[in-house]
């Protein structure tokens, strides 16, 4: 049995026992009355903003491949986005993503120099525009964290925008190839070379932006609006058990989820998404339903396209390995 094999069904047990764990020990005798009353229209809504993120994500890619001078059928674009579920649920922070889109890219054409900047800001601008979102959730929802103040997060909020904006014009500047290099012998003599090709990588995708600055703001709306209709699957979904749903609030509350996921070191935020989904999102729906919403939304957001992004690969890769055979033999 290969590794990748053998890890997916390790995978999968996690998926089974974190979702049953969920819905034990958050549904109660009272939920059950409500869930007879479950509004099918919900999965139709939830399924419907999972293809207008997925059309505005893969509006943002082409854009970003035109760029950079390549140019992507919609099946390589289908196959790019899909690959990313696919492993960035396999691996800890998602990082398995960043190399199954680069690999994905390079079959259609886009050489890995040109692959990695690419993806890298694609994912850059996700984090930045939740980034930039952070103060205004914090203004408008009152989110209570022990020991924090509400000011405090404010205070938080608008230093990590400003950081972030700061950051994108250090980065390219010889102080930080500098900063990096004494960095990098200081940690890991032996990998200072690495640690400077990432942060070249990073610079050649951040040229990209600059290159053509207007194509790269429409891209940075593409990324938002792609981010808040995936969003929209959890208030959707609360939908098949309420009809009180104060939207804006959900969506806030997703955007600072969604923020700390990326940072999250289980393999694709698996646990840790459920726990913070019960926690964040207990209020907004019926007495003991929190947890079958939290494994709903899983379901449609990640693990859906996580088979759908099995497929893609292993048809993709399948066919290149017969290929190779066949030119063998013959």
């Amino acid at each position: 049995m290969s590794k990748m094999m053998k890890r997916g069904i390790l995978m999968l047990l996690l998926l089974i026992s974190v979702s049953a764990g969920i819905i034990y020990y958050t549904i109660d005798l009272e939920a059950l009355k409500t869930i007879r009353s479950f509004n099918a229209v919900s999965l139709l809504l939830a399924l419907l903003a999972l293809t207008l993120g997925m059309y505005f994500d893969g509006l943002r890619l082409q854009r970003l491949v035109k760029i950079g001078g390549y140019k992507l059928s919609i099946q390589a674009v289908l196959r790019v986005i899909f690959s990313n579920y696919f492993m960035a649920m396999l691996t800890p922070g998602a990082s398995g993503g960043a190399v199954a889109q680069v690999l994905v890219l390079k079959s259609y054409g886009v050489p890995l120099g040109k692959g990695t900047p690419i993806v890298l800001i694609r994912t850059v601008f996700s984090i930045m525009f939740l980034v930039v979102m952070l103060p205004f959730v914090f203004l408008h929802d009152a989110i209570e964290i022990p020991y924090i103040s509400r000011n405090m997060l404010l205070v938080f909020a608008v230093v990590a925008v400003i950081a972030t904006l700061l950051g994108t014009y250090i980065l390219q500047t010889k102080y930080m190839r500098q900063f990096v290099y004494r960095l990098a012998k200081y940690f890991k003599v032996d990998k200072t070379k690495d640690w400077l090709s990432k942060l070249e990588t990073l610079n050649q995708g951040l040229g990209l932006l600059y290159k053509k600055p207007g194509q790269s703001i429409v891209v940075f709306f593409e990324s938002g609006l792609s981010l808040l209709c995936l969003y929209c699957i959890a208030p959707a979904l609360m939908y098949a058990f309420t009809s009180d749903i104060h939207i804006i609030d959900v969506l806030d509350r997703m955007i600072l989820l969604n923020l700390i996921l990326y940072f999250a070191p289980t393999p694709g935020g698996t646990g840790i998404a459920e726990g913070l989904f019960v926690v964040l999102f207990g209020p907004f729906v019926p007495a003991g339903t929190v947890g079958i919403v939290a494994v709903a939304w899983r379901v449609v957001a990640e693990y859906l396209p996580f088979f759908i992004g099995m497929y893609a690969v292993l048809t993709l890769y399948g066919r290149q390995f017969v290929a190779q055979e066949t030119s063998h033999e013959q």
